[in-house]
This record gives C-alpha cells, sequence and structure tokens, in this order.
C-alpha cells in the first residue's frame, strides 16, 4: 500500500466523521483566525505613531498569551472527544487487518488535511477580518483610523508555527494511544466506565471547602490592594472546588436523592436520577469546563465592560476638574507663582476661569485601629493590626475657604472627614499625640481633596499651620527622605474648548521651566499639571483596550463553551440511543423515555450556567474592589452591566443548547426533533 492509499483513506475517513471533525475544524479556524489578528496589531508599526498605542499593546500582548496558552488546552482537549468516538474505529481496522503502522500512517494524512484546512483557514479568515476588527478596536479606543491593508507576515509565520507545533504534538498523543492499547480494548473503548461510580466523600468535602475559602477571600478581603494580592488564590480554588463538586459532590448528592424512596421510584425520576449518575462519571470535567469557561466569559466581559462605560466616573476621580496643579514640597512663594501661572496661561490662551478651588495640604499614609494611628515604616512590628489609611491634614482656614463653613478649634481639637473608613470615634492618638475629634464635617464640602480611591481615607482639620507643622516634623522624622511633604493643589473649571484647555496645561508647564531656568541655586518649583481631555483620551484608549480585549477573549472562551457543549451533546447522543432502545423492550412507552431523557439532558445541560451564576455572585464583591484599582467607584452601574451580560449569555446559552440538541435527537431518535 503507497501513501496515496493512506491519504485516500484519511479523506474518507474525514468526510464519513464530518459530524465530529467540521466543529473542530470550524473552532480551529476561528481561533487560528483571532490569534493572527491579535499577533497582527500587536506588531502593527502604524499604531507606533499614535498616543497610548504602548498601553494599548501592553494589553493586547496579553492576549497574545492567553490565547496561545487557550489554543493549545482547547484543541488538546477536544481531539480526546474525537479519539474516544475513533478508537472503535482504529480497533476494527486492526482486526481486519491493518497494522499499527498504517493506522498511524492514515493518522499522519488525517493530521496533515485538518491542520492544513485549520491553518489556511485560519490565516484567510484573520486576513480578511484584520481590517475589520482593527476598525472596531480603534473605534473603542478613540485613536486615529490609518488607510491602507496589509499582511503581517510575522503574524502569519507566528500563527502557523503554533497551530503546526499543536497538531504535531496531538498527532504524537494520539499515535501513543493507539499503539500501546490493544485491538480488542479499542474496539470496546467507548463503553468503558458503565460501573456505578463511588462516593467520594473526600473530595466532595474537598470541593465544598474549597469553594467555600474562595467565596470568602471574595467577600471578606475589603482593601482593593489585598484584593488583587488574594484574586489569583480565589480563583485557583473556586476552579479545584468546581471540578471537585462536578466530579465527586454531584455524584454524591445523586445518591443521596436515591436513598428517598418516594423520589426516587417514579418514572422520570428514577431514570433521571440513574442516569445523570453515570453521566457525570464519564463527563463532569467537561460540565466543569463549561462552568469555568462560562464564569470568565461573564466576569470579563461585564469587568470591562462596566469599565469602558463607566469611564466618565474614572475621569472625574482622576481629574475632578477641567484643570488640576499640584506643587509638591510647596512654599509660600511657589504658592503664589503657581497662581501667576495659571492666570497667564489662561490669559495668553484666551479663557476665563468658571470655578476655582485650591488649598495646601499634608497627605501621610498611617496604619489605623479605632482611636489609635500610627506612622511608621511597613517594616515595623505591630502594623498588621490597623488599617492602612491615606491622612489628609489641612488647616482650619483652608477648610473655612473650600467649605465657606466657619468652624473654632483649639490646640487639641480637630475636624475629621470620612472619606471612606469608619467613624464614631471620640479621640485620634497620632503616635501618642493625642486630639479631640470636636466634630465630624461633610467630605462633599472639600470637592477635589484626596481622590485616592483604593485606602482608608480622612481628611483631617487642624488649628493652624504649627499643628500642621507638627504632623509634618512627626512624618518626617521616620519616613525620612519618603516623607510627604505639603502640597498646594488648583481646581479649575475653564470656559474653553477640548484644544484650549489642553493648550493652557501645556502653556502652565512651560512656564514653570521657565520659572525654574531662572531660579540659579535656589529651590526650584516641582508640579504636575492635569486636564480632563488628555485624561479622558488616555483612560479611553486603556478602557477601550480592556474592552476589546474581554470582548475578544470572551468570545473565544464562548467558542470552546459551545464546542465542548456540542461534543458533549453528540457522546452522550450515542450512550443513549443504546439505552433508549433497552427502555422501550422492557415495557417503557416511548413518550415516557424520551421525557425522562429530556429532562436528564436539560438538568446536566443547564447545571454548569446555573453554578457560573453562583460564582459570579460570589465574585461580584472582588470584582468590584479591583474595579477600584482603575478609579471606577460606580458599583451601580457594574451591577447593571453585571445583569445584562448574564442575561445576554443565558440567552445565548440556550440557543447552543437547542442547536446542538437537534444532532443529539438524530442520534438517539433519528430525527431533529
Amino acid at each position: 500500500m503507497n501513501n496515496f492509499f493512506y491519504g485516500k483513506l484519511a479523506f474518507s475517513n474525514l468526510k464519513k466523521n464530518g459530524k465530529l471533525y467540521l466543529p473542530f475544524i470550524a473552532a480551529a479556524i476561528g481561533i487560528g483566525a483571532m490569534y493572527y489578528i491579535m499577533l497582527a496589531i500587536t506588531g502593527d508599526k502604524g499604531l507606533d505613531e499614535m498616543n497610548g498605542a504602548a498601553e494599548l499593546k501592553m494589553i493586547l500582548g496579553l492576549g497574545c498569551g492567553v490565547i496561545t496558552l487557550f489554543s493549545v488546552v482547547l484543541l488538546f482537549y477536544t481531539n480526546s472527544f474525537l479519539m474516544k468516538r475513533r478508537k472503535k474505529e482504529f480497533g476494527l481496522f486492526n482486526i481486519l487487518g491493518m497494522e499499527k503502522r498504517h493506522i498511524g500512517r492514515m493518522m499522519f494524512w488525517e493530521t496533515c488535511m485538518v491542520a492544513f484546512i485549520s491553518i489556511a483557514g485560519g490565516l484567510a479568515a484573520g486576513i480578511l477580518l484584520y481590517k475589520l476588527v482593527m476598525l472596531v478596536l480603534l473605534r473603542i479606543t478613540g485613536l486615529e483610523i490609518p488607510f491602507g491593508f496589509e499582511i503581517s507576515v510575522s503574524a502569519v509565520i507566528g500563527m502557523s508555527g503554533c497551530f503546526l507545533g499543536i497538531f504535531a504534538v496531538t498527532l504524537i498523543y494520539n499515535l501513543f494511544q493507539v499503539g500501546k492499547t490493544r485491538p480488542i480494548e479499542l474496539l470496546h473503548s467507548a463503553n468503558r466506565g458503565e460501573a456505578e461510580p463511588k462516593t467520594r466523600w473526600l473530595m466532595t468535602l474537598i470541593g465544598f471547602v474549597a469553594l467555600g475559602v474562595g467565596y470568602g477571600i471574595a467577600i471578606v478581603v475589603k482593601n482593593p490592594i489585598d484584593t488583587l494580592l488574594m484574586f489569583f488564590a480565589a480563583v485557583l480554588l473556586v476552579i479545584l472546588g468546581t471540578y471537585c463538586l462536578f466530579t465527586a459532590g454531584s455524584v454524591a448528592v445523586l445518591k443521596l436523592m436515591r436513598r428517598k424512596k418516594g423520589y426516587y421510584y417514579r418514572t422520570s425520576h428514577f431514570i433521571s436520577v440513574s442516569g445523570m449518575i453515570y453521566r457525570m462519571k464519564q463527563n463532569a470535567a467537561g460540565l466543569a469546563n463549561i462552568c469555568i469557561l462560562s464564569t470568565m466569559v461573564l466576569v470579563m466581559i461585564a469587568g470591562t465592560l462596566s469599565l469602558y462605560a463607566g469611564m466618565e466616573d474614572v475621569v472625574q476621580t482622576m481629574c475632578p476638574r477641567d484643570i488640576v496643579v499640584r506643587v509638591y514640597g510647596c512654599t509660600t512663594e511657589q504658592r503664589e507663582a503657581a497662581d501667576k501661572m495659571l492666570d497667564q496661561a489662561l490669559q495668553e490662551v484666551g479663557i476665563e476661569v468658571k470655578e476655582e478651588k485650591d488649598y495646601m495640604a499634608l497627605s501621610v499614609a498611617a496604619w489605623k485601629k479605632g482611636e489609635e494611628i500610627r506612622i511608621c515604616r511597613s517594616s515595623e512590628t505591630g502594623i498588621a493590626e490597623g488599617t492602612l489609611s491615606q491622612l489628609e491634614f489641612i488647616t482650619l482656614e483652608e477648610y473655612h475657604r473650600l467649605s465657606g463653613e466657619q468652624k473654632e478649634l483649639s490646640e487639641d481639637e480637630i475636624l475629621v472627614a470620612v472619606r471612606q473608613g469608619e467613624d464614631g470615634e471620640e479621640n485620634y492618638s497620632f503616635n501618642g499625640k493625642m486630639f479631640r475629634i470636636k466634630e465630624y464635617v461633610d467630605a462633599a464640602a472639600m470637592e477635589g481633596l484626596d481622590n485616592n480611591v483604593i485606602y482608608d481615607g480622612y481628611i483631617i482639620i487642624v488649628k493652624d499651620q504649627n499643628i500642621l507643622n507638627e504632623m509634618y516634623d512627626m512624618q518626617k522624622e521616620i519616613y525620612g527622605d519618603r516623607a510627604s511633604t505639603p502640597d498646594y493643589c488648583i481646581y479649575a473649571d475653564v470656559a474653553g474648548t477640548r484644544q484650549q484647555i489642553q493648550e493652557c496645561a501645556g502653556k502652565i508647564e512651560e512656564q514653570a521651566e521657565i520659572y525654574n531656568q531662572g531660579r540659579g541655586e535656589q529651590e526650584t518649583i516641582i508640579l504636575r499639571v492635569d486636564n480632563q481631555v488628555d485624561t479622558r483620551e488616555n483612560f479611553l484608549i486603556l478602557g477601550g483596550g480592556f474592552l476589546f480585549l474581554g470582548l475578544f477573549l470572551g468570545f473565544v472562551f464562548l467558542m470552546a463553551t459551545v464546542l465542548i457543549i456540542y461534543y458533549k451533546q453528540i457522546s452522550e447522543g450515542y450512550e443513549d440511543k443504546d439505552r433508549f432502545e433497552i427502555m422501550q423492550k422492557v415495557g417503557m412507552s416511548p413518550r415516557e423515555a424520551r421525557g425522562a431523557i429530556r429532562s436528564q439532558i436539560l438538568k446536566v445541560f443547564f447545571l454548569p450556567l446555573v453554578m457560573a451564576c453562583i460564582h459570579l455572585a460570589a465574585a461580584f464583591p472582588m470584582m468590584n474592589r479591583l474595579l477600584l484599582l482603575f478609579g471606577m467607584q460606580n458599583a451601580g452601574l457594574f451591577a447593571v452591566c453585571t445583569l445584562i451580560v448574564t442575561g445576554v449569555f443565558a440567552v445565548i446559552y440556550g440557543i447552543v443548547y437547542l442547536m446542538t440538541a437537534r444532532s443529539y435527537y438524530q442520534i438517539v431518535w433519528g430525527s431533529k426533533r
């Protein structure tokens, strides 16, 4: 037999098993196209000339890594479904006289054909869709849309090399599986695992504990920084718990249901429960994968969508006014100089101030536990007992100007505005120096003061500059060169266009350079100028990049979910076909058998979706705190986006069920009902 014979046989086999291979090839083409697009975008030299392109490419680079890893896992996983259905066919070839080396050649040609179609199709689809996807990305991020069309040679090589490697490794794995198995085992491989699964209580307990600890981390950890550090631990625990519960916990629950005689010995319940016990043993990993992938789709799209939709809230947090000037380590002379720089810049541009607020404040990091506030280095012992907080000290005079309210304080009294944290204490002790809290005031009266959203924040109003200097000296002695300095901030809304606002901010920076050049050896001014226009554009790139990546990867994960669901339906269809025939032979009517099987399939099919929604609900507090790291404080918007994404995904999930169920019913009953 020559190689041409094996090629014809391989083509015939692929054609005969089209129902199995077409979804696999379609998924490989889809993932290949998306991989090419992601590589082409990250390597696009035209983006380098645009503002914010570096940050965008960094985000998309992460996406390339995720898709590379996911491509390997998904193609290997779906390949296992194909091999499970083909082993019987290979065993028959072996018994009919074909040696395993001949089967190996046939498998080689099959893999070559599938690989060629997948890679060529993926490249063709990727090249055709690249410009459209690029336009969507640039539209989301607000970047300029370039003209022209080109094919990325590096992306072609990268995608082809990656997929050739994946198919080569899957071929080696398949050859090993067939080579080590005897012909009789290949023939009966599809019928393995029919023994009733044992109840593994230890694994069930591990699943509940892992899931409980993962949920606990997501709910209990309050600080956004701690949440970021614990995020991956929580994710790994939830994944472990999901696999354990689907593998062992589901069997344990079903067996408990079987012990309830009044419930179990009913026609629909008897068939449904007994069938699900065996189904869970064989398909627990697939159901767990569907659950995890569904959760990833929901979390990723809901998070990135809310971040993009809440862009204005984030901009207001990062830059609450049109122009913000912050002078670090400011002296009285520099404060006056900064005011003049703003006035001169406004005059040169030809715009006026609509509203302005300015203040001098000292920002200090400290550990707070009730009334005790410790200003100390993080290496000192005992600090874990408190909560890391940001303290903003201002004088009573500054408070009067900001709020318009008149208060009186003695030297040992303070006013406190709680932006985020505990209230109700009667005193504060700063490293042993005691102050009585005379009154809690409204933090909203001091707009623009302390926009930190990560740590607990307290605004402390002291009597005068002398007290403020004492607090500065206290933290200077502890932090040394890293100590905070009194900073002067100007928040101004102006009557001008976007271009005028940007021009005004630029002129302030130019005047600061001129001021420093004329200082000689004298102390120079260190300032930072932000404006809402640039802040909005920069965040649009960041938020848009994350949204694009979320939608992109979400679609990849959704495609993987659909593929796994399809192969589960096909596998279970072949298994249930024999069971259906047996049910009719023992006297069960076709209507009863179909109803029992339909009920069983529906329960198993939608179980991962229910678990994914539970995971999402538990992850909501953690995701909300992670969004705080980006300045996103609108929990209501995040909740709305989460509900919308969940609803849309549930509809898509249901449509996928109806579509894949047709193949299942065709196998079992010979129709598409």
